[in-house]
């Protein structure tokens, strides 16, 4: 199934944390604007997040720290769909093929997953401009746990 509503995987999201204990969205989704696009159950989401000036480093290229903020933003809200519970990444590994700049407007990220387990979950991830010129990739190693564990 192919949901495109994204008030549905919102919804879902909600679902996933106990209110009591986890703030969603996290403080950094405002600053991202990303949209939910597409969740196919279990094997991928894509999202968009605009191109912004405040990404840009000196030669008006965005940070290649932004592509992992981009990224993270796409396999936090995806990692607790597929596992129906709370992710912690372990680690993310990205490659840079293309600089983005706001002439590019958005970008598309894609989430796939590759591995699940009892205890991890390893997503791989495609960052698309709007004409689909592929502008990085990713890779994430993410543990699942238990929230009433967390000491906050």
């Amino acid at each position: 199934m192919v949901v495109n509503d994204p008030e549905f995987i919102f919804n879902e999201l909600k679902k996933t944390a106990p209110s009591d204990r986890v703030s969603f969205p996290p403080p950094v989704a405002s600053i991202l604007d990303g949209e939910f696009l597409e969740y196919e159950e279990g094997k991928r989401m894509l999202m968009r997040f605009p191109i912004k000036p405040e990404y840009d480093n000196p030669f008006h290229i965005t940070f290649g720290g932004v592509y992992g903020m981009f990224f993270d933003m796409a396999f936090g809200p995806f990692s607790g769909l597929v596992t129906q519970a709370a992710t912690t990444s372990l680690d993310m590994n990205i490659t840079y093929l293309k600089p983005l700049s706001i002439k590019d407007e958005y970008v598309y990220v894609e989430a796939i997953v590759e591995s699940l387990s009892k205890q991890f979950l390893i997503l791989s991830g495609k960052a698309y401009k709007t004409d689909d010129t592929l502008v990085a990739t990713c890779t994430s190693r993410m543990m699942i746990f238990d929230p009433s564990r967390m000491k906050i």
